[in-house]
């Protein structure tokens, strides 16, 4: 049933996660075998700026082990609707583990033998082409939430776009062209430039380039990837690399105390 609803909900920017609680040890680890992304579980290579965010644990097989925090408070969240959580599937009533949901919130949609299963209209798509872009401190998200600001207008970023003012109201687009594990292209129109949000987890790993001239990856909307785009119609590849990235990382740390040194 999942994968016809998430099917009934695809669109050229769009993949929708779901979030499956309280269920079993086994069940919230079935998107990997059966083609659809999910939120939570059992991980052990879990990302720290991911586990801050969302106060995630190492399974969700009792509903009791599902956390909120700050950031993400419920199902009814700008965080939420920034992940993509389109589908939520839990072993017992959503309203026994979010008890800030308010009817109306989340739609019921379903009652299998498993679960309940509920949908969030506002999940927003993966891509998202903004053109509005505020600065945030995101260890003050972290420990408060998230601010007075519309996810689906302006994005989140901890340090200023270069060459990328912001502020003009201009329409545009983003749509993925290809989604794997390491490679992630997406197409986008911009008619005035724009800043690209990809809402995958950033990981200093990963690479992207514009019609392949290398770009940067901001942190954006305190756990996600940007780029910033020029105006015009361009095509973006983001690349993961572990072994470049890995040894970048460990000769840094094997470099650092000898330039160290050497400045005193």
């Amino acid at each position: 049933m999942l994968k016809a609803r998430l099917a009934g909900t695809a669109a050229p920017d769009r993949r929708d996660r779901v979030e499956l609680i309280g269920i079993g040890y086994h069940w919230p680890n079935l998107g990997l075998a059966q083609g659809f992304d999910h939120v939570f579980g059992h991980n052990p290579l879990r990302l720290r700026w991911f586990q801050e965010a969302t106060h995630a644990g190492d399974t969700v097989a009792l509903a009791s082990q599902r956390a909120f925090s700050p950031l993400y408070p419920s199902y009814r969240s700008a965080f939420a609707d920034l992940l993509g959580v389109r589908f939520i599937a839990t072993g017992v009533p959503v309203e026994q583990i979010d008890a800030a949901l308010k009817p109306g919130d989340l739609n019921f949609i379903a009652r299998t033998k498993d679960a309940y299963v509920y949908e969030n209209p506002r999940a927003l798509p993966r891509v998202m082409l903004l053109t509005d872009w505020r600065l945030a401190d995101f260890e003050e998200l972290l420990q408060n939430g998230w601010p007075d600001v519309d996810p689906r207008r302006t994005v989140l970023l901890k340090k200023a776009p270069v060459g990328f003012p912001g502020g003009a109201v201009v329409g545009g687009s983003a749509r993925l062209l290809r989604y794997a594990n390491t490679e992630v292209v997406v197409e986008v129109e911009a008619p005035a430039g724009g800043i690209l949000l990809l809402n995958d987890v950033w990981q200093p790993w990963w690479r992207a380039d514009i019609d392949g001239a290398e770009a940067e990856i901001l942190k954006a909307d305190v756990i996600f990837r940007a780029v910033v785009c020029p105006r015009g119609r361009h095509v973006v590849r983001f690349s993961f690399h572990p072994f470049a990235g890995a040894f970048a990382e460990m000769f840094g740390k094997v470099m650092s105390p000898a330039i160290a040194m050497r400045s005193q």
